[in-house]
């Protein structure tokens, strides 16, 4: 069958081929999209497995490198590994342990505090008609008018009494915070036993993903991005660490110097706050304003522990950071800012503080294969 125009005429061989291009290009374009709709899907409904399965790869990645020097030490690989995480789990449980009378007036404080900031903006809005106000005496009249034909007037000598429903119940509070920690510490478990699996077995997967691929030059191709997400994201990680140890112990010693209440505490939250670029800083700021409000009442304190966090969260973006990892692939800030969004939207909490791990190890996969050179491009500083 051939091909004709509305005047009678044949197309020449190259409009054919152009126009076949353009329709496979088309073609592949709608699968691609479909493609990515459908992988945003899959993480999204399995994010109870996949943030368990990402964050035990990055903290096997982390660890990776102190049981190879165990290695060289004549430390087998199945005796270090238990060893090593043993020393962690007491580690981190004999910090839990000194903190533990810190950590529980912080919680016990949290009502109070929430209690406190509540009154103090309702004072604020009750010293004069503000717009929050007017609008919400105009709704309060509309529903009067609307409801007042259909109800009628309470009798003369009979009080109207109104049953107001509680606000805020303390039992479905403590229902839902008991489950959420049960999650907890159950994704917890499930991460430490994949950690244990995946340092256990050191490269086996790395080797059989090399012998799935064909050809002898796809082998080297994967072995390269194999080799470059290992150096970018283990040196990544041990930079973060560093950070956010450094940045930890600044608050701890700042907040301690002005008489804040729980300095401790609040130098752990600033070590994992401060890992989740942007949004974590800013909320250490804002919590540690409103705790200063609760605790001291004056603004000048307000200002000083505020100043404080900005003061070292500056420190932090502009000096720590540069310097550990100008070593470790940075992205810009756009790509930062965008997989924030991208990844919070998608796991939550869990995404902010994993989005930047997983955009540098896509982009060290970007970096190796021709065909991603782009995004590579976009991703880079």
């Amino acid at each position: 069958m051939t091909l004709q125009r509305l005047d009678g005429s044949r197309p020449d061989a190259d409009e054919t081929i152009e126009s076949s291009l353009s329709s496979d290009a088309g073609l592949l374009t709608c699968v691609g999209v479909l493609v990515g709709l459908a992988v945003v899907v899959v993480l999204w409904w399995g994010r109870a497995v996949w943030i368990p399965l990402v964050l035990s790869v990055l903290i096997s990645y982390a660890l990776e490198p102190v049981v190879a020097f165990l290695g060289r030490h004549r430390v087998r690989r199945a005796l270090g590994v238990p060893l090593l995480l043993v020393a962690l789990l007491i580690t981190f449980g004999s910090g839990a342990y000194l903190l533990r009378g810190e950590a529980g007036d912080f919680i016990n404080g949290i009502p109070n505090t929430a209690h406190t900031l509540a009154e103090a903006i309702r004072g604020v809005t009750r010293g004069g008609p503000g717009t929050v106000s007017k609008v919400q005496a105009a709704a309060r009249e509309l529903e009067s008018a609307a409801s007042g034909p259909a109800t009628r007037g309470p009798r003369e000598g009979v009080t109207a009494v109104r049953i107001e429903q509680p606000t805020f119940r303390w039992s479905e509070w403590l229902w839902q915070g008991s489950c959420g920690v049960l999650a907890f510490v159950g994704q917890m478990f499930a991460v430490v036993c994949l950690v244990y699996y995946l340092l256990a077995a050191g490269d086996m997967y790395k080797r059989k993903l090399v012998r799935i691929v064909p050809t002898l030059s796809h082998k080297k191709v994967t072995l390269d991005i194999l080799a470059e997400i290992d150096r970018q994201i283990e040196r990544f990680l041990l930079a973060r660490v560093a950070i956010s140890v450094i940045v930890g112990i600044m608050i701890w010693i700042s907040f301690g110097l002005l008489g804040l209440n729980q300095a401790g505490v609040w130098g752990v939250l600033s070590a994992v706050l401060f890992a989740i670029p942007i949004v974590g800083p800013i909320l250490l700021v804002g919590a540690a304003a409103a705790a200063a409000f609760v605790q001291f009442g004056s603004l000048g304190m307000v200002v000083g522990v505020a100043g404080t966090s900005v003061a070292v969260g500056a420190l932090e973006g502009n000096v720590l950071t540069p310097w550990l990892m100008s070593r470790a692939g940075e992205m810009n800030a756009v790509a930062v800012f965008v997989s924030l969004l991208f990844w919070g939207w998608l796991w939550g909490a869990w995404g902010l503080l994993l989005a930047v791990p997983i955009t540098a190890a896509l982009k060290a996969v970007c970096e190796r294969v021709p065909d991603f050179s782009a995004v590579a491009e976009l991703l880079k500083e």
